[in-house]
């Protein structure tokens, strides 16, 4: 029984391990993507006040690729919340793994995809989760408002 406890804790603290790279891998692209939206925001705006375009053309621009920007962080960040929560699950085996039965021990499974370890409704969770997060949603509603705003003044 020891065998297969030291055995499963090794496997478990490799995939926390593995989990863990990608979400600090995720958390930074997912930072570098809002900022390079600002960037490209601020040098778009410039460029477009300074065009002579028809009214709707600059804030339709910016909106835009605004948009594209947030469809790109939403993935990040949706897959992101896939593997904190396959994390998490794999922390709560650790912290169950010296008093679980050896059965129940047996049935824990390593997915090869974290996608694989949850069903529709922990995708739904992650999903919801992922488009309610303020810190993805506040970067990009406030830049397209300040779209908004802006060309309106003008």
């Amino acid at each position: 029984m020891d065998e297969l406890r030291d055995y499963k804790r090794e496997c478990l603290l490799d995939e926390h391990q593995t989990l863990s790279s990608f979400v600090e891998k995720e958390i930074v692209s997912t930072a570098a993507v809002r900022s390079c939206c600002v960037a490209a925001w601020l040098i778009g705006l410039g460029l477009l006040l300074a065009a002579d375009a028809a009214p709707i053309v600059p804030p339709l621009a910016l909106l835009v690729a605004v948009a594209g920007f947030w469809l790109i962080d939403f993935f990040y960040s949706y897959v992101g919340v896939i593997y904190k929560m396959r994390r998490l699950r794999v922390r709560e085996w650790l912290h169950l793994l010296p008093d679980a039965a050896e059965e129940e021990i047996r049935q824990w499974v390593t997915p090869a995809n974290p996608f694989d370890g949850l069903g529709r409704s922990g995708k739904l969770t992650a999903l919801r989760d992922t488009l309610v997060s303020p810190v993805i949603f506040s970067v990009y509603a406030t830049l397209a408002l300040a779209t908004v705003v802006i060309f309106s003044l003008a």
